[in-house]
């Protein structure tokens, strides 16, 4: 008898291991073959889910991103009775630990975004595409408290999650390039926006 492949979970399971790869080895020193050999798989077998090495990526990245969403929504979701700014603090807690916790994996994708503007991609439509249900939850929270009258109504929820995500964006590029990524100073930049927004 024939074994059924559960070909979403393969999919997943490509994924998880692609980007391990990639975070120890960097983006552009990564093969397709060696792709195809970390999953326990032939390139011809790798080509039925995924059609280069970006696309194997952007799919991970994507895939590791929705992940990480899910978790935080339900975190949030688990403390109703925290405040906008305390939920807003929790998700911003939860980036930068994130990007703390996986400095190689930052690498990875900076190579990989380099790599597709010298090849003349758009780098800001893949970056949107990864980051926009972040943004949509950062926006969410600041709606709420300015419902709930916590934040001010004069602020626009636009505009704090470009700030919010600027920080975030900042974060990454500290723990890359600075020996001195201190979590608690780069909350407290995150705290200090929060802070601004809040009523008196």
């Amino acid at each position: 008898m024939a074994k059924v492949v559960d070909h979403d979970e393969r999919r997943r399971e490509i994924l998880n291991k692609s980007l391990g790869l990639f975070a120890r080895m960097g983006y552009p020193q990564v093969t397709y073959q060696q792709l195809a050999e970390s999953c326990g798989l032939t390139r011809t077998a790798l080509y039925k889910y995924f059609k280069n090495k970006r696309d194997v990526f952007d799919n991970a990245l994507y895939q590791l991103v929705q992940n990480i969403n899910q978790e935080l929504h339900e975190k949030i979701q688990a403390n109703p009775a925290l405040k906008s700014s305390e939920k807003l603090e929790m998700l911003l807690s939860e980036a930068v630990d994130l990007c703390l916790s996986n400095p190689a994996l930052m690498h990875a994708i900076v190579e990989y975004l380099i790599a597709q503007k010298r090849q003349g991609q758009s780098v800001e439509k893949k970056i949107k595409r990864h980051i926009i249900g972040f943004q949509r939850f950062i926006q969410h929270l600041v709606i709420e408290g300015i419902e709930s009258g916590e934040f001010s109504k004069e602020i626009k929820p636009s505009e704090v999650e470009d700030m919010l995500m600027g920080l975030i964006q900042a974060v990454c590029l500290r723990i890359m390039f600075y020996d001195d990524a201190n979590r608690e100073k780069l909350l407290k930049h995150c705290r200090i926006i929060i802070s601004a927004i809040q009523n008196d």
